[in-house]
Formats: structure tokens, sequence, C-alpha cells
């Protein structure tokens, strides 16, 4: 018991000599506060896409509208916010900040390629054809691929079917698992009448497709023009099993009821 009491004076005269310390050295000075250390460009950009990939599309235009102005010769900057502008839909902003970069950095392909994307749904085919063949034009660019694919949907838009095919072909000869460019080869070869091949196309696409389905009820559709209704059965019932309130589930119940009829 002495032992533990000894030990409780001790400690309320530490208490005690710290408190004294403490008052002999005056009032204390409130810590000083520091301003907070502007974004750099890049921690600009990284927020820029968090707020995309949030949603908040409006919030990532402002801040790189933002970083755009403090960088005015950044030919790369003003693609990324062309890029931005056109998946929010403004597309004769995007067309704007775009050429702009192509001004800044004339081989920018990548800009160039977005510029063809953003004249082509306004619906301006001839410019965007002329941009997209410029691009290819580029020996360096690493996914002529991608240019290959938007070329052929340019076709398909105009009705050219055929000439959109041969591109798509070109696509999925450059990268084999581009799955994108299977999948739209498939809906080519489908307008045609090449069922087959757009069956097989299709397959080769279904690791990016699996969660979808219409994905799904194409290919059952498919089966059903080419008179295989047990497997287009096993297509029809996948479709209503990954997406059961859609409409291509309705479709798929209307198609399998024509089949078991």
């Amino acid at each position: 018991m002495r032992s533990l009491a000894a030990d409780s004076k001790r400690t309320v005269t530490i208490a005690v000599l710290m408190l004294i310390a403490a008052l002999s050295c005056g009032p204390q000075k409130p810590p000083t506060l520091t301003e907070p250390k502007p974004l750099t460009m890049i921690e600009k950009v990284r927020m820029a896409d968090s707020f995309h990939h949030a949603g908040r599309m409006n919030d990532a235009l402002e801040l790189l509208a933002e970083v755009v102005t403090e960088n005015p010769t950044n030919a790369q900057l003003y693609s990324l916010y062309g890029e931005y502008l056109f998946l929010a839909g403004r597309y004769p902003a995007a067309e704007e900040q775009l050429t702009l970069a192509l001004k800044l950095d004339p081989h920018l392909t990548d800009a160039r390629n977005w510029l063809g994307v953003c004249l082509a749904e306004q619906q301006r085919y001839d410019e965007a054809r002329a941009q997209y063949e410029r691009a290819l034009e580029d020996p360096a660019y690493p996914s002529p691929q991608m240019i290959y694919l938007n070329l052929g949907m340019l076709y398909r838009a105009q009705g050219l079917d055929d000439k959109g095919i041969d591109q798509f072909r070109i696509a999925v000869q450059i990268d084999p698992r581009y799955l994108k460019a299977h999948f739209e080869l498939a809906s080519a070869l489908e307008t045609v009448g090449q069922l087959e091949e757009a069956l097989d196309e299709l397959a080769v696409a279904e690791a990016d497709y699996r969660m979808d389905g219409t994905y799904w009820y194409r290919r059952g559709f498919l089966e059903f023009r080419l008179e295989r209704e047990h497997k287009a059965l096993e297509w029809l019932r996948r479709c209503i099993d990954v997406s059961p309130g859609s409409p291509a589930a309705a479709q798929a119940r209307e198609l399998m009821g024509v089949i078991q009829d």
C-alpha cells in the first residue's frame, strides 16, 4: 500500500510541476495556420477524372476549364478538355477545344481521332473521314485499330455497310482482342446477311458483353434465323437471366413464345 501511495504522490507532483512550468512561460501563442498548397496541374486532372467517374461531369468540366486557362500552351490539356466536352454531349464546344489542340500540335493524333468522332456525331461525314484518314498517316500512333473502328462506324452511318466491314476487319486484324470491333463487325455482317460469321464474331466479343441482355438476344435471334431453335432458346433464356426487366428480355420472351408454339 505504501508504494502505491508514494507513486500517487509522485504523479501529482509531476503534474503540478508541469503546470507551473507552463504558466511560467507566459501565454501560449496559437499555432500558425499554413495555407494549403494549391493543386498541381496533374492533381487537378486526376480530380477531374474522379469527378467524371463519380457522375459529376459539370464539376469535371469546370476544373478542366480552369486547368486549360492556367496552361494555355498545353495541347494535350485542350485535347482532354475536348474529349470530356464530347462525352457531355457538347459537340460544338468539344470541336473548338480539339481544333485548338491541333493548332498547338498538329501531330497530336489522339485529338485528331476525337475530332473525327465529334464531326461524325454532327453528321459532317466528309470532314470526319478526312480527320480519320489523316490520323491514319501517323505511323507512330499506338492504337490505329481505334481509328479503323471509327471509320467503319462512319461508313455504316452512311449506309455503306460493305466499306464498314472492311474497316472493322482491319481493326480486328491489328488487335484480335479488340472486342468492340468484333461486336461492330458482327452487327455489320448481320445487316448484309452473313449470319454464320456474324455469330462467330459475337461469340468472340462475349467477354465484354456477357452482362448485356441485348447481346444475348441478338445471339438468340441469329440462331433463330438460322433455324437452330434449341440454341436460340438457350441464348434467349440467358438474356432474361441477365436483364429480366429490360426491353431485350421482353423481346426474348416474345420470340420464345413464337419458337415454342
